[in-house]
């Protein structure tokens, strides 16, 4: 299948609407990633706090067992 150049003034608007369109749906989709990405980014960096707090009470555990348990 061959597709011949647009020749008229018609012919290439339709093609401008075409790519218009196509553009502003990359964009959109583009801004909507960028919105999710924010959120994943927000909640990696709860998942990262909340990781440090961990190591910490289980360093803080770690502790108490050796003072506890004489050897």
């Amino acid at each position: 299948m061959t597709k011949k150049t647009p020749t008229t003034v018609k012919e290439w608007k339709k093609v401008c609407v075409n790519l218009n369109s196509a553009l502003q749906l990359a964009i959109d989709n583009e801004i909507k990633l960028d919105e999710k990405l924010g959120k994943l980014e927000g909640q990696l960096e709860k998942i990262e706090e909340q990781l440090t707090m961990s190591v910490g009470v289980i360093k803080y555990l770690e502790m108490k067992l050796e003072r506890t348990n004489p050897v």
